[in-house]
């Protein structure tokens, strides 16, 4: 099955974050999540806010919260640049959870920035409650 898998590279602005080979990867794209198999489309799209999921070459599957980035995707290479991405055992479900509730107080009060950024908070936050949620839960 080796033959049949993508090469994944995940990086972000401050490490390579994921490399290895895989059956799929699904992504969070800025209008739809979508999945890329073998021999998938060439394409070239931005992410959003979300949850990552990759199956492995033999079917492991992780997740992952990932703020923006782009996908590229060319004969079976898939090169992800994301602003952070955070494997999903290492995400605390309660801090996320307090960090929701705070990003939410937030949102409710004065300030169009702050509001903008309030909503990108409580992204991030839903983000890492998704991505704990499945890795505990599985696929």
């Amino acid at each position: 099955m080796a033959e049949r898998t993508l090469s994944i590279s995940i990086v972000t602005p401050s490490e390579t974050a994921f490399e290895g080979k895989a059956l799929s990867v699904a992504v969070p794209g800025s209008h739809s999540p979508f999945q890329v198999w073998y021999d998938h489309a060439p394409i070239i799209s931005s992410l959003g806010i979300g949850v990552v999921k990759i199956e492995d070459e033999h079917n492991n599957v992780s997740f992952y919260a990932s703020r923006e980035g782009f996908i590229e995707v060319l004969k079976n290479n898939v090169n992800i640049v994301v602003q952070e991405l955070l494997p999903a055992m290492n995400i605390s479900p309660e801090q996320a959870e307090a960090d929701l509730e705070h990003a939410r107080s937030v949102a409710n009060g004065e300030g169009r920035h702050l509001k903008e950024q309030a909503r990108a908070d409580i992204h991030w936050a839903e983000a890492r409650i998704r991505a704990s949620k499945l890795q505990r839960e599985g696929p």
